[in-house]
């Protein structure tokens, strides 16, 4: 490999760790269009996996029972719907269209709660938003990596204070990535390579971990939640342009 391949999937494996950590995973949709700039798409997707498991190791130990069980259990039947419905449908599903309608929730969930906060959207808070919003994000996490906005929309109606929507994130996606390696290692798509990349670039999750931490530890609930969707709203228009 040369010095410019290590360099990138070394920034993307410390911008894993930082979002997982940090940022409930919002920047973790830049990952992979990041490592198409120096792989085919499919082996992209086959090393991002790995990293992603590396990083859940270190924000599960980080956050360990911080999460919010009662919410967990809100999600998980709409996740594993999700997961298994993506797996079922997957050469009918168009990655295309999710993405588009992805980017669109984004864009307009964010936008309404920068501009109009004052207009709620009370029906996400409840169990059937939980279960849409968790199908949503187990069947984005599985064809497109992208599973963070949906649950970023849901906990910041919410308005889960910032550990606890962090921790409950992060044991969402380490459930969700360890059922996903089960998909991945029967399409052949997890190659010996990527998870030696992945086991390698342990030091720099590491750091990545504690940066996010750190930056996250610097807001209350109101600055972070202004920040999720300020990312939100980023990332809607990336999935657009993209």
């Amino acid at each position: 490999m040369t010095a410019t391949t290590l360099a990138i999937i070394a920034f993307v494996v410390l911008l894993t760790g930082v979002s997982k950590s940090g940022f409930a995973g919002a920047l973790g949709v830049f990952s992979v269009p990041i490592l198409m700039l120096i792989m085919p798409p499919v082996a992209a997707i086959g090393l991002m996996l790995p990293v992603l498991i590396v990083a859940d190791v270190f924000s599960l130990k980080s956050y360990w029972q911080q999460w919010d069980i009662k919410q967990l259990k809100r999600l998980l039947p709409g996740l594993l719907a999700g997961v298994i419905t993506a797996h079922i449908l997957i050469g009918w599903l168009d990655a295309a269209f999710i993405k588009t309608t992805i980017a669109i929730l984004c864009i307009v969930f964010a936008i309404r709660s920068l501009a109009f906060s004052q207009f709620t959207l009370s029906a996400l808070n409840s169990r059937l938003g939980a279960l849409s919003m968790g199908g949503l994000a187990g069947i984005t996490s599985t064809l497109i990596h992208a599973g963070g906005p949906p649950l970023i929309m849901y906990f910041s109606t919410i308005q889960l204070p910032p550990k606890r929507f962090v921790a409950t994130v992060a044991i969402i996606f380490a459930m969700m990535n360890a059922i996903k390696l089960i998909g991945f290692i029967s399409l052949g798509l997890i190659e010996v390579k990527w998870v030696l990349i992945a086991l390698a670039s342990l030091p720099i999750a590491f750091i990545g971990n504690r940066l996010g931490i750190w930056l996250q530890s610097k807001l209350n609930t109101a600055q972070f939640l202004k920040m999720m969707n300020f990312l939100l709203l980023l990332l809607g228009i990336w999935l657009l342009a993209k």
